[in-house]
């Protein structure tokens, strides 16, 4: 069975920034390591994000199109209907709740505040999603290909 997996808008826009620590995330969804879901809420913040003046300055318009062109065509898309646990960060709702209505078995974010919310994390975890951080991501990754 394949990993489903929500990446954060945040891992997305590093990854567009060519940061190397997650460069390897895009390279593992293009070899089909994992099934994304997507909802439109998490695309249309990402898109939103990466057109910010100041994120636009530092990033290849192209490349960033080419990505949401990938995560539109490429995705498990959801509609978001359940209202998620309770975060520190509402902008974080989006995330838990796509990855509750999609079945997702992990949350990928390099939101600290977000992995370090131990309620938070136990309540994810009654869903059977666990919220890693992109290196514990690869590493389990490379565990179970």
């Amino acid at each position: 069975m394949t990993l489903r997996a929500v990446i954060d808008t945040n891992v997305w826009i590093r990854i567009l920034l060519r940061g190397r620590t997650t460069l390897p995330v895009l390279a593992a969804f293009n070899a089909d390591q994992f099934q994304l879901i997507m909802s439109q809420p998490l695309f249309d913040e990402l898109h939103d994000v990466w057109h910010r003046p100041r994120l636009m300055q530092r990033i290849d318009p192209n490349q960033a199109e080419r990505l949401e062109r990938q995560l539109k065509h490429r995705s498990i898309w959801i509609t978001v209907k359940t209202i998620p646990p309770n975060c520190r960060d509402l902008k974080d709702l989006p995330v838990l709740a796509t990855a509750i209505d999609g079945a997702a078995s992990v949350i990928v974010s390099g939101d600290n505040d977000l992995r370090a919310d131990n309620d938070l994390r136990s309540a994810m975890e009654n869903h059977g999603i666990q919220l890693l951080g992109v290196n514990s991501f690869l590493s389990y990754l490379a565990e179970n290909s």
